[in-house]
């Protein structure tokens, strides 16, 4: 007997041995194979990536780390103090506003257990934890799907980790990481449908009830997204109903009835979770719903639909990728997925109408890709505000569930098919490769070209030794012809002269020849049908390849530091919640002259003025902006405040950060050393210092207003004027103290000097300035020599239009770090109390041509304005007690002020009494909460309560009273409902 006879004695001994054991614990097994398996393909990519714990980098990337981990931040503050009134209303968002949105959109999953039991310093460890563990649930709920509904135990139980790694790895998954909000429906979406098939079957809908009641509970957005595909899968299932000998009206009962049924238990799901579902309804209109065009119909395409073969190849995603609309869906599934689903069609024996309405349903989602209008069915009748096509998943998954009836049956293809296919490949690689996309490289890493041609005999020896060993295994399959052991040793043999010239022309290792491997050789396992050694290989090629995509899709984009967020989180608190334990007055907000995002004041639980989410409302955004700050893009950020809106907005306290040097940076790379963000030279003027650390500054000031102030009907009408700030702080200040006089006034900047530009007529008569040395940068300096002691800003221009990196600005010769928002005219603050002494403003361009429409220098007469502020000030709100959802306090009012203007954000959920009776409340400003008042001493109290909660709780109560009478109704006689 040779060695090789011994060997295979051996193995298949040790098979046997092991086998009953296998068979006893197969379900065990394939249950945590599939599990497991997209943990250890994430490790192994993050490890890659020098991700925590393996190395700096948090997972928190784009609105991962400027949103989501303060709202995080957030929930576990609210839940551990045991005021859940926040979950109603808060002052950490902006200057105010309804968290029953944020609630159900960023907090209700159950991995968010992590940030409410690990403290503030360890968020990194529940960041890298909440990901890595949904990985594994959402494969372990593909997995459930497959073994419950489609046997997967009982035949090729390998392919159930395998196809389950492909949808936990698919494209928008890896490459929407940032956004693992969306995860809590990717892993309920196997559930839903397995428990859709059952109750279509005619089974208990009582699954089917609880699992989509629980997606919407968990995730109301996405949930509205797999509620459209219960409809399309619902129709493709039910499909062959249809086509049965019964008569027509037969078939349609059979096709229609479990629809109508299925229908109805959904409105139950969906009813029974009313009580959250309906208040962030409306929510969303004064937020969302605020925002964007109408919903119209049109046949234009948004893509062009031959692009989207560049998101079937590996990596096809990128930094760039999820911010320049629309960009394209991220469908990756992988090779085996991809070629395996065309050959369903053909080759699996399923009922005609179930293979047309497989086709149907492709089509509507392919539609849904290219045209605008039915994308935005999709994501509730809006274009998405970055990352487009979020219910791409959902095509990933259909398609993944179809491979997997292709893969169990065995298929087989012929020559024909298989050259239709090389061609099909060949094309595909062709189109790509002639356009041109940020994802996709043409050519490798120049190092792994370098090192082929200083190491020739080395490289062709590893070339050689991988096709050495497969033809030998090739050789030793008897199942093949000896004609088909040649076919394949041949082509083997060639790979190895091919792969040399591509590695040596830096070809071989990219994105487009090892997507084209990965396809030809699951081409070729259809060709010559299954075997050990081809299926070994398809198994390692399809867990490299999806792991490759999924580190390619992610490590371009930026990952904050996991030292220098805690760092910077610690720090920030302990300075806020300082403030607020040592505070007397009732009512006050915090504002800082830097942040680590917009989002911090809910991270670290303090009433500043900045927010950033989806369901910030419309009208405070627009706020900031009328009065020169900014208010765009779902977010605020108190950046450019004045003598007025600091006393408008209670803003009693300041926060202002040390400068640092380069060599403190050096020294300590684990503290986050923030840059301001505001330029408030006058803070010492008005405000004064209460505290002090080594990094950061504490100032209070006293003569600001409360939460409400007494004033007249004139102020509380007041409408603005879009990008004018100047006139509409005037406007306040005129309205307030009666008068004609302009407290912020403009003038013309003392010089204006241009260097490497020249100024001309735009086609408006606009300014234009446009480059003359493409090589060097264009230089535009402001400069003013101040005539008082009074605050100076800088009036932004509207029409300046460039990208971040092509301009820089310096404000004596310092770096200006202000925020910028041209899509408004801002106020930055350039001078205080500097009388007689130059102030230089300079922008360097990279830019080509530069528009710069309406840039002002303005004065603010801070006397005239203080005295009308302390006038005001006289008829500020004394509050007595405060919580998120309640405020109390009285007024005396001594002047002739009718009204009671707020600094809280018009709703009509605030109810206000004045000395116990009910008044009714108006929008000032069509953004402020007002309510009458007359003279005298008064006692208020202002409570909130969101207005679609008894109407939620009320429709929740009757679904779920309608669900337990079919419960009792089918204990009592099983299946009674049908």
């Amino acid at each position: 007997m040779n060695q090789t006879t011994h060997q295979k004695s051996f193995l298949k001994k040790v098979y046997q041995e092991y086998q009953p054991l296998i068979q006893k614990h197969k379900k065990t097994i394939t249950y945590l194979s599939s599990a497991i398996l997209p943990i250890l393909v994430m490790l192994i990519v993050w490890f890659f990536m020098g991700a925590f714990p393996f190395g700096k980098k948090t997972l928190m990337a784009v609105d991962f780390g400027q949103q989501y981990i303060s709202f995080y931040g957030f929930l576990k503050e609210t839940i551990l103090t045991g005021d859940w009134s926040a979950f109603f209303y808060s002052f950490t968002k902006s200057i105010g506003g309804p968290m029953i949105g944020i609630l159900g959109y960023y907090l209700i999953s159950p991995f968010n257990i992590f940030y409410i039991l690990l403290p503030l310093s360890q968020f990194k460890w529940a960041v890298f934890l909440t990901i890595l563990l949904r990985y594994g649930a959402i494969s372990l709920s593909f997995s459930h799907l497959l073994i419950k509904r489609y046997k997967g135990l009982q035949k090729k139980a390998w392919l159930v980790p395998l196809l389950s790694l492909s949808y936990a790895l698919s494209g928008m998954l890896v490459s929407y990481q940032m956004n693992v909000l969306f995860y809590d429906a990717m892993f309920m979406l196997p559930l839903v449908i397995l428990t859709l098939e059952e109750t279509l079957d005619g089974k208990r809908p009582f699954g089917y009830i609880l699992t989509l009641a629980l997606t919407m509970f968990l995730q109301f957005y996405m949930g509205y997204m797999i509620c459209l595909f219960v409809v399309l899968y619902a129709c493709y299932y039910l499909s062959p109903k249809l086509a049965t000998k019964e008569t027509l009206r037969n078939r349609l009962i059979a096709f229609f009835l479990p629809l109508f049924k299925t229908a109805f238990y959904s409105i139950l799901a969906i009813g029974s979770v009313f009580v959250l579902l309906y208040p962030i309804f409306l929510n969303l209109l004064e937020s969302k719903g605020a925002i964007g065009g109408a919903l119209l119909f049109s046949w234009d395409f948004q893509i062009n639909p031959l692009d989207i073969l560049s998101k079937l190849f590996v990596g096809g995603f990128d930094d760039n990728s999820w911010s320049k609309g629309p960009s394209l869906p991220n469908i990756y599934v992988g090779a085996l997925s991809l070629i395996s689903f065309f050959f369903y069609f053909r080759h699996v024996k399923d009922h005609l109408y179930q293979k047309i309405a497989t086709g149907l349903v492709v089509s509507i989602f392919l539609i849904s890709f290219v045209n605008e209008f039915t994308s935005k069915i999709w994501h509730m009748g809006q274009n998405p505000a970055g990352f487009f096509y979020r219910f791409s998943w959902i095509f990933s998954f259909f398609i993944i569930l179809i491979t997997y009836k292709v893969l169990k049956t065995g298929v087989k293809i012929s020559t024909k098919e298989l050259i239709l296919a090389l061609v099909i490949a060949l094309a595909s690689v062709i189109y790509v490769v002639s356009q041109s996309y940020t994802y996709i490289a043409l050519k490798q890493v120049k190092a792994i070209t370098s090192f082929v041609a200083e190491n020739p005999r080395l490289v062709i020896f590893l070339l050689t030794l991988i096709p050495l060993i497969s033809s030998y295994f090739i050789w030793l399959k008897k199942e093949y012809s000896a004609l088909q052991r040649i076919i394949l040793i041949i082509i083997v043999a060639l790979t190895i002269p091919a792969e040399y010239f591509l590695l040596l022309k830096g070809f071989l290792l990219t994105q487009v020849v090892l997507t084209l491997f990965t396809w030809i050789l699951v081409l070729l396992l259809y060709y010559f049908g299954p075997s050990r050694l081809l299926w070994t290989l398809i198994y390692g090629v399809t867990i490299f390849e999806l792991g490759l995509n999924a580190y390619l899709s992610q490590y371009t984009l930026y990952y904050a530091d996991a030292d220098k967020f805690t760092d910077a989180t610690i720090s920030v608190k302990e300075v806020t919640d300082k403030i607020q334990k040592e505070s007397k007055v009732g009512f006050y907000r915090i504002g800082t002259t830097f942040s680590y995002s917009r989002t911090t004041p809910s991270l670290v639980s303090y009433p500043g003025l900045s927010s950033f989410s989806s369901s910030l409302e419309r009208s405070t955004m627009d706020l900031f902006s009328y009065l020169g700050d900014i208010g765009v893009n779902a977010s605020t950020q108190y950046t450019n405040g004045t003598l007025l809106t600091d006393a408008l907005f209670a803003v009693r306290y300041y926060v202002d950060v040390k400068d640092h040097t380069q060599e403190e940076i050096d020294e300590h790379p684990e503290k986050m050393f923030f840059n301001k963000n505001s330029s408030r030279f006058d803070l010492t003027s008005y405000y004064h210092k209460i505290d002090e650390n080594d990094r950061y500054l504490v100032y209070e000031n006293p003569n600001v207003f409360s939460v409400a102030f007494g004033t007249n009907s004139v102020t509380q009408s007041i409408l603005f004027g879009l990008n004018n700030p100047i006139a509409n702080q005037n406007i306040i200040l005129k309205s307030m103290a009666g008068t004609d006089t302009n407290y912020f006034e403009q003038f013309s900047f003392s010089d204006i000097e241009i260097e490497n530009m020249e100024k001309v007529d735009g086609p408006n008569g606009q300014p234009v300035y446009n480059r003359i040395d493409k090589n060097q940068l264009g230089i535009i300096r402001f400069k003013i020599i101040p005539k008082s002691s009074f605050t100076y800003y800088f009036l932004t221009p509207s029409g300046l239009e460039t990208k971040r990196d092509n301009l820089s600005i310096l404000l004596n010769n310092k770096w200006l770090t202000n925020q910028k928002s041209y899509s408004q005219k801002q106020l930055w603050q350039l001078t205080h109390n500097t009388e007689g002494q130059e102030t230089v403003l300079e922008m360097r361009f990279s830019d080509d041509e530069v528009y710069i429409e309406n840039a002002g220098l303005v004065r603010a007469n801070n006397v005239e304005i203080e005295k009308i502020l302390a006038d005001r000030l006289k008829q500020s709100m004394t509050v007595t007690e405060w919580t998120n959802t309640t405020i109390k306090g009285f007024v005396d009012i001594t002047d002739n002020s009718d009204v009671m203007m707020t600094s809280i954000p018009y709703s009509s959920d605030w109810n206000v009494t004045v000395d116990g009776k009910k008044v009714e409340t108006t929008k000032a400003w069509n953004s402020l909460l007002s309510f009458p008042i007359t003279s005298g001493k008064h006692t208020i109290e202002m409570h909130y309560s969101p207005k679609g909660l008894k109407t939620g709780i009320a429709v929740s109560a009757l679904s779920i009273s309608m669900i337990s009478f079919l419960w009792y109704k089918d204990k009592k006689s099983p299946h009674s409902y049908k």
